[in-house]
């Protein structure tokens, strides 16, 4: 009803936090930064406490709400819950992944204009060095 979706809406700004400190702790790790994998995991791993704690003290807070039952806020109580418990999983898995696979991408097309330019041939070296011959021959003899 309607006290769940205002619910939903309260748990959005909730929900940001979870990602705001596992991006700023990848941020923060500059081999994280550099597309490590190990190092994103660990920083990860040392994230998870933190958001694993606010997560169950939320939902804890919320419990008597949910159990309390009436009409008016057991809704909004588990709407709250329920989608900080949903963010909490996004946060330590989702994000990471997603900022894993980013810096990957950014290094990768970083280096891709070097890889991708054709090499020159022996004939395109040879014309090329003919024509500096012959601006050099002309100058010369002017």
């Amino acid at each position: 009803g309607y006290m769940a979706l205002i619910g939903s809406l309260g748990m959005m700004g909730l929900a940001i936090n979870g990602a705001i400190i596992v991006l700023s702790a990848l941020k923060a790790s500059e081999e994280a930064l550099a597309g490590d994998r190990v190092a994103t995991v660990e920083v990860v791993i040392n994230a998870t406490r933190h958001i694993i704690s606010t997560t169950v003290t939320t939902i804890g807070g919320f419990v008597p709400l949910i159990v309390a039952g009436g009409t008016f806020w057991p809704p909004l109580a588990t709407a709250i819950a329920g989608g900080i418990a949903g963010s909490a999983m996004i946060a330590l898995f989702m994000v990471p992944t997603l900022f894993h696979r980013s810096t990957r991408r950014d290094q990768l097309e970083s280096v891709a204009p070097a890889v991708s330019q054709p090499a020159r041939s022996p004939i395109a070296d040879y014309q090329l060095a003919d024509y500096q011959l012959a601006e050099t021959y002309d100058r010369r003899a002017s």
